[in-house]
């Protein structure tokens, strides 16, 4: 199945989701039971005909990336419910999925989907042939960044702009221009305080870096080019200039201890910085 509207480089990462409850071994790092059936009835054995390409150092790498940052974001969220947040937005949410498998707690969570008009409605036309319900705490902010601004469009999708809220924007900022990213981060900082985002980066590439260069080189290739790069530091000072007034990042020694520790099929957490949680 392919979801019309919907960036090439978005369906590859949902494919990388899919697979690690297929070729990865027990348990997983990120147990997303939904992404299979939204991506359709041919996605197991898609997977199984492209298995030896997906068991690629790159590839591997990716994939590792991919489900650390997920978990990592659910586990923060998961976090800031207990201490009393109850509104979740997801900036850029293309196949994300956790809407559509939420645990019990979080049905106590107001759940906002954040991304451009054409894409939600390809998603929202994939879940239903899934078949696949919308919870009715979810609901979806469809925002055209070249006609508003993001503070507007979520204040007229009715998202309490004066309630504390947990943000997460996933595999989103090497696409966009700095300017961009600043203009995001100011929106989010300006909720009260207390609200958190969990967001990716990408770090320059350094001499001999081959794994990125051909991630950005497949990018560019179906026309999404990466644009961004920061250091840890850059994006900590462009996170603080914005509002928020604490930024952590998730270093590789604790992700492989909290994540990674004894896993059969060698998954490790990667080599680069690119996790970091900011709280207003």
């Amino acid at each position: 199945m392919t979801i019309p509207d919907a960036s090439k480089t978005a369906r590859g990462v949902a494919l990388l989701r899919a697979a690690h409850r297929i070729i990865d071994d027990q348990p997983p790092l990120l147990d997303d039971s939904i992404i299979g059936r939204l991506l359709g009835a041919d996605t197991e054995q898609r997977i199984r005909d492209q298995e030896e390409q997906l068991q690629t150092p790159v590839m591997r790498g990716l994939r590792s990336h991919v489900l650390l940052r997920g978990r990592f974001a659910e586990d923060a969220l998961a976090h800031a419910v207990t201490v009393g947040i109850r509104q979740y937005i997801v900036l850029g949410a293309g196949l994300d999925t956790f809407a559509y498998r939420q645990p019990a707690w979080a049905s106590r969570v107001a759940i906002v989907e954040v991304d451009q008009p054409a894409t939600q409605k390809a998603k929202r036309a994939a879940l239903a042939a899934a078949e696949i319900s919308v919870p009715s705490n979810v609901r979806y902010a469809d925002i055209d960044f070249e006609r508003e601004t993001l503070a507007a469009g979520l204040e007229r999708c009715g998202v309490a702009m004066d309630a504390p809220s947990f943000f997460s924007w996933l595999g989103v900022t090497v696409y966009l221009t700095r300017d961009a990213i600043e203009a995001v981060s100011r929106t989010v900082a300006s909720f009260p305080s207390g609200s958190t985002m969990v967001l990716t980066f990408t770090q320059p590439r350094g001499e001999g870096d081959r794994a990125r260069a051909e991630l950005a080189e497949g990018a560019e290739a179906v026309g999404e080019p990466w644009l961004s790069y920061f250091t840890p530091d850059e994006i900590e000072a462009l996170l603080r200039d914005a509002g928020f007034s604490s930024v952590a990042f998730l270093e590789r020694k604790d992700a492989m201890l909290r994540y990674y520790a004894g896993r059969p099929d060698g998954l490790v957490a990667p080599r680069h910085v690119s996790i970091v949680s900011a709280t207003v």
